[in-house]
């Protein structure tokens, strides 16, 4: 079917009265409209129906990239607006790995940080996590990250040991910044550690912004810590599976035994059929 654009609308970027050359450039530096791409379709030059069939496609991409924006705000905004000022979000990583650490992130970002695309670490590629990641760097207010070793995992196993690092990253919040009771919000995921005002978020299925940014976080410095592990340990492949159970690892584990970053605690026997 035809596009056929709105019977009245603006025409407030002069489509007419410019060459496609210009058109070009003006589109470069505005945030597409409807009253751009109607204007580019009633413009009786096959070049500027060209453009409009892009812009019509670049226009739909960031209203669902809004969309998905928007309902990954949307309960940060309702703490927002019970009065809180500040929300804190903290995640962890590395929980099924076989091998290496456990790697938490404490993150707060302005209210009105508005990162199109971000989703939880698990859904995007390793070039997603490293562009996003580049930008909350920027853009964060305060972020931490903390690595739990594998003796503290085996030790207190993974529960206390997540609740254990939560605790530490805080405790080092608290001595950079002033923390108000009445202002301050904490979302934890997986397990909370029931302090003062927190929400704790069992999986990804509950969308939240600050979560989402910090896994990507977590996700990128606990993949480093692995890629330089490997090199320490190449045989077991830790730069691509990142100490989880892969064919790889599998194999590996099973001809050379296990190194001093592999989880006594982790189920060896029921993952690979071997005595651990």
């Amino acid at each position: 079917m035809k596009y056929k654009p709105k019977l009245q609308f603006d025409d407030k970027y002069n489509i007419t009265d410019k060459s496609v050359a210009e058109i070009r450039r003006l589109i470069k530096k505005i945030e597409i409209d409807r009253d751009l791409i109607d204007a580019l379709f009633t413009d009786s030059r096959k070049t500027t129906t060209k453009i409009a069939l892009n812009c019509e496609k670049r226009y739909h991409k960031i209203q669902k990239l809004k969309g998905k924006l928007s309902t990954f705000k949307n309960i940060e905004n309702q703490i927002y607006n019970k009065g809180y000022h500040n929300i804190y979000g903290f995640y962890v990583t590395g929980l099924t790995a076989a091998a290496g650490p456990l790697t938490l992130c404490i993150l707060k970002l302005n209210r009105f940080t508005e990162i199109m695309g971000i989703d939880y670490c698990n859904n995007l590629t390793q070039k997603q996590r490293l562009k996003f990641f580049k930008k909350l760097k920027n853009e964060s207010e305060y972020i931490n990250i903390k690595h739990i070793n594998v003796e503290a995992i085996d030790k207190l196993g993974l529960k206390e040991a997540i609740k254990t690092g939560y605790r530490e990253i805080e405790e080092t919040l608290e001595q950079a910044v002033e923390l108000n009771i009445e202002k301050d919000f904490f979302i934890y995921y997986k397990y909370g550690i029931n302090k003062r005002d927190n929400k704790v978020i069992k999986n990804t299925k509950k969308k939240i912004y600050t979560i989402a940014c910090a896994s990507i976080a977590a996700k990128v410095h606990r993949e480093n810590r692995m890629k330089k592990l490997h090199g320490k340990y190449p045989d077991y492949h830790f730069d691509t599976n990142y100490g989880y159970i892969t064919k790889e690892h599998r194999i590996a584990v099973k001809e050379l035994g296990f190194t001093p970053i592999h989880r006594k605690t982790f189920d060896f026997e029921k993952k690979l059929e071997i005595e651990f």
